[in-house]
């Protein structure tokens, strides 16, 4: 009789990807992110991850902050992003952080995204 260290599958039970998390658990992970760092890196890890970044509860709630030190993102590419972000709320935004690189322009493009419950 031979050993194998794959489990059998049980009649009728499906195969499940190994690398493929519950999307609970993903929403949890990208809750604890930044959204610099869900738009540059966690949306890239796959397709499920990609799915789950653009959930607007995702966005309810936008850190922008970064390491001012940080020369490879420009407040060009912030706002961007920025507005990236903004638009994956679909109007649901509660909270942003922008104090470091915001412009009059970029408050206008929140306000006109129908923010209604925003703070700044």
């Amino acid at each position: 009789m031979a050993s194998s260290s794959v489990p059998l599958l049980m009649k009728g039970e499906e195969p499940r990807k190994r690398a493929e998390l519950p999307s609970e658990l993903i929403s949890s992970i990208m809750l604890r992110l930044g959204a610099i760092e869900i738009l540059e890196n966690a949306q890239k890890v796959c397709k499920s991850w990609r799915r789950v970044s653009k959930d607007p509860l995702i966005w309810r709630n936008i850190d922008m902050h970064h390491d001012l030190g940080d020369w490879r993102i420009s407040n060009y590419d912030l706002e961007i992003m920025c507005r990236h972000a903004v638009d994956r709320s679909q109007g649901g935004l509660v909270e942003i952080d922008i104090w470091h690189f915001g412009t009059d322009n970029l408050l206008k493009y929140i306000a006109d995204r129908f923010c209604l419950y925003l703070s700044f």
